[in-house]
């Protein structure tokens, strides 16, 4: 029988950088275990080195390390971890920045006449000028107050997650961080959101590196996201806590209005908790035995009559499952199978080939008296002969045929039953779409969904940002319109190749206007967090005209109250608009989509 071939402690010192006699040369010393791994993770896929695994598993001796759970049973944050410590090579947190008073960016220079609100708005920075890279954002507007808007990302260099904030309706930002916790080395995997009293609240891991223990921590804002503080550690007495994200039941019509809802994964299970009357609760599991592996990459959203839906992928049975609660995240339902995904955990292309998109859900919920409606959407393997099965993922092969699609699925009876799901933007070209995110506004119902696409390179590794919108529940979706006024390229020339895009992008919107947040590399420097705003009206009424060259003119009524001009670029092509300078809001020029 062969013994595997596991790489000396001279190449692992050699590939990590670490300094002679550094922290890190002796842990990695300290754990060249290989006895404790499996002989075929001496050449798997899953980009971690050995002697990480090893120390992961002498201070995780409880978890599940299966050849049959493509995760390797090792949690996804320890890619943050393994690029932590080879910045880090002392293995020490940084000192706490003294931050001071920051100022906002000055404010975007008008639009040239015709002066008015287009579609798309101005791409802005909200992450400020960095030297150390930004990645993996989350994003929410305050429904209560929606000029207040607050972001935040990872930012592994510094040791504490970025937090980005803004007044003025996204117009302006201001940049500041968390503060460290005692015992933590730094934080990574950001969520954000706002309570009614206008309290800003984030949660990220904070993570040990000297135990590796992975803890969920919450902070709240009283200042519109100026300054945290610490709040407590929500995950309780685990210590394996990954990939969370948050919510809070935003509906005045909801019993449950205001609380707080956190989905993860630790180890294998899936956990949810919950804030109320001013405390968390204690974590309740809600996946069982049909988490066959790990149900990493979950999603938690509320409609409005409180009822709380948490969504997550199992990389066992590559289902996509759904647990209910109607009493507010007190108890849930046994999880519904919403589809089975053609790849697993993880999805190989060209653009983004070291750290891989992840199989994510991103979800949302919408009740009226007449609809009860859930939606859910993922990045996923054609399903096509050949583009099928994991093992099909194009990888760095350019010339593949196998390709990455977002797919969509939504229920009409409360999460219940679900519909064949379907890709909502099936292009004929050799292009990858990822990292889907979906936000519905709770005004109007309407749909919007943003992801990276590299449709607009040839050689399928630069990225553009997309969005495509539902008027009617999900039944149809917009053409395609780009966010991006500039590629992004994470295969090279200085890309922080461990983290690339990170594992997620955020999008909030509410009545009418959205705001995505996503990793920007077009400075071809560090990574930066961007946004833009997204408008989007309901037409009450049209005029259409066509001109001479065969291009469609169309002169609307918005519920916003504006009369917008929507006219095609060319002949059956794409669509620009403006609308009247007396509508609410201004400032902004861009590109749209005609329903």
């Amino acid at each position: 029988m062969n013994q595997p071939a596991w790489p000396s402690v001279a190449r692992q010192l050699t590939e990590a950088k670490a300094s002679p006699r550094s922290a890190l040369e002796k842990l990695i010393q300290d754990n060249q275990d290989f006895h404790l791994l499996r002989s075929e993770e001496a050449n798997d896929q899953i980009g971690l080195p050995q002697w990480l695994r090893v120390y992961w598993r002498k201070n995780h001796p409880e978890g599940v390390y299966s050849a049959n759970d493509p995760t390797g049973g090792y949690p996804r944050v320890l890619k943050n971890v393994h690029a932590w410590m080879l910045a880090h090579p002392d293995l020490k947190p940084d000192p706490p920045a003294n931050l001071g008073a920051v100022a906002a960016p000055a404010p975007p220079a008008p639009p040239a006449a015709p002066k008015a609100l287009a579609a798309v708005g101005t791409n802005l920075r909200i992450s400020g000028a960095q030297g150390t890279p930004r990645s993996e954002s989350d994003i929410r507007v305050n429904y209560n107050s929606p000029n207040n808007i607050i972001a935040a990302s990872n930012a592994i260099g510094p040791s504490t997650q970025a937090q980005f904030y803004s007044s003025d309706g996204g117009a302006t930002w201001g940049q500041t961080s968390l503060p460290v916790v005692p015992g933590d080395s730094f934080q990574s995997d950001p969520a954000v959101d706002w309570t009614s009293d206008g309290t800003a609240w984030a949660i990220t891991i904070g993570i040990d590196a000297s135990q590796t223990n992975l803890q969920l921590r919450s902070f709240e804002s009283s200042n519109g996201g100026a300054t945290w503080a610490f709040g407590t550690t929500i995950s309780g007495a685990q210590t394996a806590a990954d990939k969370e994200m948050m919510w809070v039941d935003h509906s005045p019509t909801s019993p449950f209005k205001d609380n707080i809802y956190v989905i993860w994964h630790n180890n294998q299970p899936v956990f949810v908790t919950r804030r109320t009357a001013g405390a968390w609760g204690n974590p309740v599991q809600v996946s069982d035995a049909e988490t066959t592996g790990t149900g990493i990459g979950g999603d938690i959203k509320t409609n409005s009559a409180g009822d709380v839906f948490a969504f997550w992928p199992d990389t066992g049975s590559q289902k996509l499952l759904v647990a209910k609660s109607t009493d507010g995240g007190v108890t849930f339902a046994q999880p519904v199978t919403i589809a089975t995904t053609f790849g697993s955990f993880q999805i190989a292309v060209p653009s983004f080939d070291s750290r891989q998109p992840l199989i994510y859900i991103s979800a949302g919920a919408y009740r009226t008296a007449a609809k009860n409606l859930v939606y859910a959407t993922w990045v996923d393997l054609t399903g096509t002969a050949g583009c099928n099965a994991p093992g099909n993922a194009p990888g760095t092969i350019v010339a593949s045929t196998c390709k990455t699609r977002i797919w969509f699925s939504r229920s009409t009876d409360g999460g219940g039953t679900w519909e064949a799901p379907k890709m909502i933007n099936n292009q004929a070209s050799l292009n990858d779409q990822f990292s889907p995110r979906l936000a519905v506004d709770e005004i109007t119902g309407k749909l919007v969904v943003v992801y990276y696409d590299t449709v607009g390179d040839p050689g399928r590794l630069r990225t553009d940002v997309w969005y495509q919108t539902s008027s009617d529940d999900g039944v149809t979706w917009s053409t395609s319109v780009k966010v991006t006024t500039a590629e992004t390229d994470e295969t090279g020339g200085g890309a922080d190749l461990g983290n690339q895009y990170g594992d997620y992008n955020g999008l909030s919107g509410y009545a009418g206007k959205f705001f995505p947040s996503w990793t920007d590399r077009r400075s071809g420097a560090s990574e930066e967090i961007w946004t833009a705003r997204i408008t989007t009206v309901e037409w009450y009424g049209r005029t259409m005209t066509q001109n001479a060259d065969g291009r469609l003119e169309v002169f609307v009524v918005g519920n916003d109250g504006a009369l917008w001009h929507i006219w095609q670029t060319a002949p059956n092509n794409g669509w620009s608009a403006w609308f009247s300078q007396g509508a609410a809001g201004g400032g902004f020029a861009g590109s749209a989509v005609g329903d």
